[in-house]
């Protein structure tokens, strides 16, 4: 208690004491184990566990003196200067309070995820402080794995820190060189990172990837591509991003390569755009340019084929708003043989489509929804009747529904629904002009009971007829008679507990029908989720035909444990038209203490009448967490073929870069829009 008056009177005392002088007043809190005044001097000095705070800043030091007439502020053992939510280490400053500035010598600082260390910093104004032969890491060991070193530079609290003419080393090794380095502490994440992944193929020997990322803004970043990829050749990319999250997107990708097998120089651009006008409009496009097939070079997935021949570009307007949604879009989607150097069949030019939807709305007192869908399009080597064509063909649909709930009785809801489908298409045979007009008439009456609070009972009948072609009276010459649905189907749903889902659907086709491959009864299907806790996940689900009754397939899921800790999941199909054969899924994954983890996955199919095993695909992975690196290991075996990669990267973001199941959230958050 008496510590604490003294305390008190010493601060309303230096409070007086500097309003009665020529410069600014503020209050000044100290507290020590001894304190002094010396009346004559006007000199206060503090002394054991002292702490001192001033307009926002705190002083932590063994000693502290404070000369109020020229109000000096002089501290030495261990002093801690902490300052919104940065921190300055010292054995000694020297500080001005008048001018807010000062001297510290051999400074650790950290501020963000940022440790830096700097021989000298000399603060300048309120919250910047020129600093001199500084070390910038993200390691906060005395000796870091790496860091970025100046001789000068410029620390603005809270801010951001520059330095000038700095060398990036690792270890003692110097790697790179930048004229100007500016690490932006308001974020999270390093302006300045990479990824090096080396390893081996069986059909491609030796490879090594390295992926150099550099962030300019907080939406803008880019990244440098060197590949050396074994017998297959070299090749060089780069890749810029653009993200403001509510306004524009932007991506640039170019990729290219010397492939030595094929003896040709390959490449790849693909840039994407995305932009809103205004509350209502937006554009977006996408293309894909190529010099002989699709060159996939993504390094974050585990592509087994790398070369894929598919390329799809395409340009869209979008008009969203409350009750209605627009689409245009214009599209090439081609696939290319590499083998003819040709585009082969399935290609095709949308030009355009046009969708359009009314969402769901009160129409006297039900709610009805109209849709609407136009396309153009031109087919290249389109096969029919054994001869190959290029034809264009037009569709379009219009829907409408009306639907509406009534509530019978507490426990029972009945729905029904009408609605009518009006589409148009040219004939599915090129050397035929005729248009066709199909006019589709459906409706269901959908009735929901609640036994229990636990149970719900859904019995449905739904039904579905078509009319002649360009006609309005029912098809009746045709195979189905025009009716395309008329069915009953029920649906069994079960919670118990919360942690506990049964559900069975099944049904029955009222149609009368001639055709041999016709079925009645639809397969009963049982599905079953079981979560005791959060760490135990079961599902199962079970396929029988009703008729002919027999069993047709049987599904298992189970996963125990959590991702990011230690799980293990088992899943097992079986399915009738295989019945020697059943497909397995089992994968582990765990911590083996605080810096290794181990995850395996095997994916296999086993022939249990002779315990033959076959469609053999292992993924081995280990990461090890370098303090300030990340260091991983994968091995992939398929079949006869297998690989084995190392990925070494910087971590850009203290505590924690990834995610421990090895993903990135970042760039899950970065590219939601492609």
């Amino acid at each position: 208690m008496f510590h604490k008056k003294i305390i008190f009177l010493l601060s309303i005392f230096l409070l007086f004491i500097f309003a009665s002088t020529s410069f600014c007043a503020y209050e000044v809190n100290i507290k020590a184990d001894s304190l002094t005044y010396q009346q004559d001097d006007e000199i206060i000095t503090a002394s054991g566990n002292v702490e001192l705070e001033w307009t926002g800043k705190i002083v932590k030091a063994d000693n502290i003196e404070m000369q109020i007439k020229t109000q000096q502020l002089n501290a030495e053992g261990n002093v801690e200067v902490s300052e919104e939510k940065s921190l300055l280490m010292s054995d000694k400053i020297q500080y001005d309070l008048a001018k807010e500035q000062g001297y510290l010598e051999d400074t650790f600082g950290t501020s963000s995820s940022i440790f830096f260390k700097a021989e000298k910093m000399r603060k300048v104004s309120s919250d910047t402080y020129e600093i001199e032969n500084v070390k910038i890491s993200n390691c906060d060991l005395d000796d870091p794995h790496h860091y970025a070193f100046a001789k000068k530079g410029l620390f603005i609290v809270d801010k951001k820190i520059t330095i000038y003419k700095a060398t990036y080393y690792v270890g003692k090794v110097p790697i790179f060189y930048f004229p100007k380095y500016t690490r932006n502490l308001a974020g999270s994440d390093s302006k300045f990172s990479y990824e090096i992944e080396p390893g081996y193929t069986n059909d491609g020997g030796i490879s090594a990837k390295a992926k150099l990322k550099y962030k300019f803004t907080d939406k803008f970043n880019t990244a440098l591509l060197l590949d050396y990829l074994g017998t297959r050749g070299e090749g060089v990319g780069i890749e810029t991003n653009y993200y403001d999250k509510n306004n524009l997107k932007a991506t640039l990708y170019a990729y290219g390569t010397q492939d030595h097998k094929q003896d040709s120089q390959r490449w790849m651009i693909r840039p994407s755009y995305w932009q809103k006008i205004n509350d209502l409009w937006t554009i977006q496009s996408h293309a894909e340019f190529v010099s002989d097939s699709y060159f996939n070079n993504r390094y974050s997935l585990s592509d087994w084929n790398r070369v894929l021949n598919k390329r799809r570009s395409y340009a869209s307007v979008t008009r969203q708003s409350k009750k209605s949604h627009l689409r245009v879009v214009s599209e090439l989607y081609q696939i290319y043989n590499p083998i003819t150097d040709k585009i082969q069949n399935g290609s095709y030019l949308l030009l355009p489509q046009v969708y359009y939807s009314l969402y769901p709305a009160k129409t006297l007192g039900a709610l009805s929804s109209f849709t609407f869908n136009f396309e153009n399009r031109t087919n290249y080597e389109m096969t029919f009747s054994s001869n190959t064509y290029d034809y264009r063909r037009i569709t379009a649909t219009a829907d409408y529904n009306i639907t509406k709930d009534y509530r019978i009785t507490k426990k029972m809801t009945v729905k029904p629904t009408l609605g009518i489908t009006e589409s148009f298409r040219d004939s599915i045979n090129p050397e035929d002009d005729d248009k066709n007009f199909i006019t589709r008439y459906y409706g269901s009456f959908n009735t929901r009971y609640r036994p229990t609070y636990w149970m719900d009972w859904n019995l449905s009948y739904n039904a579905k007829i078509r009319s002649d072609i360009n006609r309005l009276n029912i098809d009746s010459d045709a195979a189905d008679k025009g009716v395309e649905q008329n069915a009953i189907l029920f649906n069994n749903y079960i919670y118990t507990n919360y942690n506990l889902i049964v559900r069975n659907t099944t049904g029955y086709d009222l149609r009368d029908l001639d055709n041999l491959g016709y079925i009645d009864w639809y397969p009963l299907i049982t599905e079953i989720t079981y979560i005791p806790s959060s760490k135990v996940t079961l599902f199962f689900k079970q396929t029988q035909d009703l008729h002919p009754f027999k069993f047709n397939s049987f599904q298992v899921d189970s996963m125990f444990g959590k991702l990011e800790r230690f799980y293990f999941k088992f899943s097992a199909f079986y399915y009738q038209t295989r019945p020697d054969e059943v497909d397995l899924v089992s994968g582990i994954g765990f911590w083996l203490n605080s810096k290794w983890r181990l995850d395996y996955l095997i994916r296999i199919t086993c022939q249990y009448t002779t315990m033959e095993w076959s469609k053999r695909d292992q993924e081995l992975k280990i990461y090890r967490d370098l303090h300030c690196f990340n260091l991983g290991a994968s091995f992939r075996l398929r079949e006869e073929y297998f690989e084995f990669f190392f990925k070494f990267d910087m971590k850009t973001n203290v505590p924690t870069f990834k995610k421990k199941d090895g993903s990135k959230e970042i760039d899950e958050e970065f590219y939601p829009w492609r």
